[in-house]
């Protein structure tokens, strides 16, 4: 196995970890909500669920064209969310990209945390915390928007750090296809 390969199955391992486990918990979710009450809620997360499923198996596809066994991946996967790695040097490092996506995951949920209580005090008449709320998630959106603009920087550094041969101007290309599916999304 090439080591370009082993780079690519400890991220899309790692990957498929992530989406099982939300896949997972969104299908908790779905058995919980009332259905009645909150149909826009099931139907998002009927929608999410179909997309992580799908994501799943594509991403298994793709291991299993690297030829990587399940039980190997889920290792990696295991391994990988660590996020340690080592350099050529031998010195133990967590991964600059992990920790930021890492970050990201924390501030969003810190941001629709905060539109909800934005609401709840809006619907409930408290200006003061309506504001203050909505003054934290003005403060900590640009923050999340920042990170998911760095992030195929740093990947590509990472990598050029390890493998001389990366394609560094890779990640003006990424960014670019990035900022293009979230345009879509709106």
């Amino acid at each position: 196995m090439e080591i370009h390969d082993s780079v690519l199955i400890k991220h899309i391992s790692e990957q498929v970890a992530l989406e099982e486990h939300l896949c997972a918990l969104i299908d908790k979710q779905i058995s919980e909500i009332d259905h009645e009450l909150f149909p826009d809620a099931i139907d998002l997360l009927v929608s999410a669920q179909k997309v992580l499923l799908n994501n799943f198996a594509a991403l298994n596809k793709l291991l299993d064209q690297l030829e990587v066994d399940a039980s190997i991946s889920r290792s990696i996967a295991r391994e990988g969310n660590g996020h340690i790695t080592v350099d050529r040097e031998g010195v133990e490092y967590r991964q600059t990209s992990k920790m930021l996506r890492d970050d990201y995951s924390a501030l969003n949920l810190i941001t629709i945390s905060n539109t909800l209580l934005h609401t709840i005090a809006l619907a409930l008449g408290s200006a003061d915390v309506a504001s203050t709320a909505l003054r934290h998630l003005e403060n900590l959106a640009p923050l999340v928007v920042k990170i998911g603009e760095l992030m195929p920087e740093i990947a590509t550094k990472e990598l050029g750090a390890q493998f001389s041969w990366v394609d560094l101007l890779s990640a003006k290309t990424a960014l670019k296809n990035v900022q293009l599916a979230w345009q879509k999304a709106s």
